[in-house]
């Protein structure tokens, strides 16, 4: 298996799991708050942990398969010439903005390091260091993508 493969299998397999895990504590809270008048504690700050890495390594597998939110009047409607220059420079572009974030994403979850949660046995670091570990594999997404874009908008010559 190689070295990607296993990248977007472990991505796929997390984003799965975080979803459940997220979608079953709320239902949960839900259960146990309105039904048995026992509300739990610990569901909003699990499931809200759970949304925040959801969102980052949800967002990687968006990125890999070119789904992110993104104005595609460009490819689209643009002419060949124009979208072969345009296409790449938007992804260089989120690629110098996802450095930005991965710089900044370290600086903030070092400086939450010494904040803890309430009801979870572990930093708010560790929620927040989603930044710079999802902005890194998205950086490494798009990457692919833009080689993508390079081969498909300037294909080898044959001959």
């Amino acid at each position: 298996m190689s070295f990607w493969k296993v990248v977007d299998w472990v991505v796929d397999t997390l984003s799965t799991v975080l979803l459940l895990a997220m979608s079953l504590i709320l239902a949960l809270e839900v259960v146990f708050r309105y039904l048995l008048n026992r509300p739990l504690v610990w569901t909003l700050e699990v499931s809200l942990f759970c949304f925040v890495w959801l969102m980052w390594v949800g967002a990687i597998g968006c990125i890999r398969e070119e789904r992110q939110i993104r104005i595609d009047f460009v490819e689209k409607y643009a002419p060949m010439y124009l979208r072969r220059i345009l296409v790449p420079a938007t992804t260089l572009l989120s690629m110098v903005f996802l450095v930005l974030v991965v710089y900044y994403g370290v600086y903030v979850a070092e400086s939450q390091m010494s904040a803890v949660f309430d009801i979870l046995p572990f930093s708010r670091g560790v929620q927040y260091a989603a930044a710079p570990i999802g902005g890194t594999l998205m950086l490494l997404s798009l990457a692919r993508v833009f080689v993508r874009q390079i081969h498909r908008y300037f294909p080898g010559q044959k001959g």
